[in-house]
């Protein structure tokens, strides 16, 4: 073996120790079958600690972590999660059992395979007929626009907000 044929083989050698030469070395780690981890959300206290808050409903593609499914609403609140949906977009629609009382579109700060923060308000366009009403976040199939991973929430409203009369 020639100098410059040694040379190269120490250097792949080298290489391949290293860890650099193994055919997963592209792919993200993961303990959870090629998924990238779970981006942890934080929340600093009045004292300066970190802390997680607590995920109140979720599915694959969304956690909320407010408000907490039973949690009195008034005409309007915020909703505070996590989503992993294809290009960060989704939707919402909040129903009382028999109208639609406020939809939207909202965007989370990132996109998938991440998880992206969203925040959104849910503002009433009319006057709740029933004393509960459930938030539906989800996500519209690309492929025919269908609703999937849908999560659902129900909320009790506010003494004084629902029209029994409609």
């Amino acid at each position: 073996m020639n100098l410059k044929s040694l040379l190269l083989a120490t250097l792949a050698a080298l290489w391949m120790a290293a860890g650099f030469g193994k055919q997963d070395f592209y792919k993200p780690s993961s303990a959870a079958g090629g998924q990238p981890p779970a981006k942890e959300a934080t929340t600093i206290t009045s004292d300066g600690r970190s802390e997680s808050p607590k995920v109140a409903a979720s599915n694959e593609a969304f956690k909320v972590y407010e408000p907490a499914e039973g949690t009195v609403v008034g005409k309007s609140f915020k909703v505070k999660g996590q989503a992993r949906v294809f290009e960060a977009a989704f939707r919402y629609s909040f129903e009382d059992g028999h109208n639609v009382l406020a939809e939207g579109n909202v965007t989370a700060d990132q996109g998938a395979p991440e998880w992206g923060d969203f925040e959104f308000n849910v503002t009433l366009t009319r006057a709740p007929t029933s004393p509960t009403g459930v938030l539906t976040i989800y996500e519209s199939s690309a492929k025919d626009g269908s609703h999937i991973h849908k999560l659902s929430l129900a909320y009790k409203f506010e003494d004084g907000l629902v029209d029994l009369d409609n």
